[in-house]
């Protein structure tokens, strides 16, 4: 069965911290990051995240001083770098005269190898990388949130770790709900996980409803209608690059 969640107390000084480190990263570039995660939600794998160019980079935040409790772990957030074939980076920050800042210069990031400083800038390049199963996951569970919340679900969690479900957790006036979400590329086709009612077992203490959702992705100039003939290979999914999205909406899990 895979993993389920654990939640840890995240204090208001971390979130004033965060956003801080939030707001500088913002500034670095015009018009800012591609944002890949930029919300509280948990679990923790790393505290922000973003794309610049055909590049990902993975941020934990840390106190230099040591005063602050922050969620996650470095295991977590070099875990995560290498699914996604990101760069692994710590972003220092102290609190000072009342505002938290960045203690290094420029984008104030550290490789979490070796400590040394990280110009995102320098990293990009002109090559084609294609989409990790990691990375593509996440999209998925972007896709599925954003439609939720624009329909006016109220999503309390959500998470992009494949190996840890439920997705996505929601509130509201429907009451408590989880998503199990699936990324598919074509020509590949959804199918409910075996393990789905494992989970919802694992929940019924809570009475929460468990539901499933799927995002289908292909390469945007991909032949769709038409079957690949043997031995073809679909075109690949580009980091950065434009991709056909189709989303399943929510699924019962007993059908």
């Amino acid at each position: 069965m895979q993993e389920t969640q654990v939640s840890t107390v995240v204090t208001d000084d971390f979130i004033q911290c965060w956003q801080a480190a939030g707001r500088h990263l913002q500034c670095q570039v015009e018009g800012g990051p591609v944002w890949i995660r930029a919300h509280l939600d948990q679990p923790f794998m790393e505290h922000l995240s973003f794309r610049l160019g055909n590049q990902l980079f993975f941020v934990r935040i840390e106190d230099a001083d040591g005063q602050l409790k922050t969620p996650g772990s470095e295991a977590a957030l070099q875990k995560i770098a290498e699914k996604c074939k990101g760069h692994a980076c710590i972003m220092p920050m102290r609190f000072s005269f009342g505002y938290w800042l960045p203690t290094e210069k420029g984008w104030g990031l550290l490789s979490l190898k070796d400590r040394k400083p990280v110009n995102p800038p320098d990293l990009v390049t002109d090559e084609k990388i294609e989409m990790t199963d990691w990375e593509l996951h996440d999209f998925a569970v972007q896709v599925v949130r954003k439609n939720l919340v624009e329909s006016g679900e109220q999503v309390t969690a959500s998470n992009s770790n494949p190996e840890l479900q439920p997705s996505i957790w929601m509130g509201g006036d429907t009451g408590l709900q989880w998503v199990v979400v699936q990324a598919v590329r074509y020509p590949q086709e959804a199918k409910i996980p075996d393990n789905i009612h494992e989970i919802e077992a694992a929940y019924k203490a809570k009475g929460a409803r468990g539901n499933f959702a799927y995002v289908s992705f292909a390469n945007e100039n991909q032949q769709r209608d038409t079957p690949l003939k043997e031995g073809e290979k679909p075109l690949p999914i580009y980091r950065g690059e434009k991709a056909f999205v189709s989303y399943s909406g929510l699924l019962d899990i007993n059908e």
